[in-house]
């Protein structure tokens, strides 16, 4: 009899494995001031190279918060920015000044988030939507895939938003 329970209890936990996760239906405004959001990220950008969940928080004009986990809930990626505050961390590194961020993988923090914000997109509700910025286009999936990529030759940024908020509590 415990055998039968012990394997039943394997079969049930195994097969939870396999059903789908309930994706949200997420609402996209014209014009994003603040989001907070959990996400799948996919980079390949300069040196990085992840696959796997992520936060972000961002408000316009001025912060952006990231981080990165493994699959075990470790950190393996910090991005803190609010206004003259910087700091970034990824693995053995530590980059404290936004400059030289931006001079080791060639990307821009305000553009960022301006491009977080929705900045220049129009007509949202066509399907994908690509924008040519200075020197990168990011790719806009939001009617259907809830994504965000960036292409550069620095290499690509994929950000698929899971759960987000668009109102910040409190």
């Amino acid at each position: 009899m415990k055998k039968l329970f012990l394997w039943f209890l394997a079969l049930f936990i195994f097969s939870c494995a396999f059903i789908p996760k309930i994706k949200e239906k997420i609402t996209w405004p014209e014009n994003i001031k603040y989001i907070e959001a959990m996400c799948e990220l996919d980079m390949a950008w300069a040196s990085l190279n992840y696959s796997g969940s992520m936060s972000l928080v961002m408000e316009y004009p001025d912060r952006l918060f990231i981080e990165a986990y493994s699959p075990f809930g470790d950190t393996v990626f910090f991005l803190d920015r609010y206004k003259d505050y910087f700091l970034l961390l990824t693995g053995d590194e530590r980059i404290t000044d936004e400059k030289d961020f931006e001079e080791r993988f060639k990307i821009n923090i305000k553009n960022f988030i301006e491009d977080l914000s929705l900045k220049g997109v129009r007509d949202m509700g066509r399907g994908e939507v690509e924008l040519n910025r200075d020197g990168y286009k990011v790719i806009y999936g939001l009617k259907d895939k809830n994504t965000i990529c960036w292409q550069a030759e620095e290499g690509s940024i994929c950000i698929k938003f899971i759960e987000a908020r668009f109102k910040k509590e409190g």
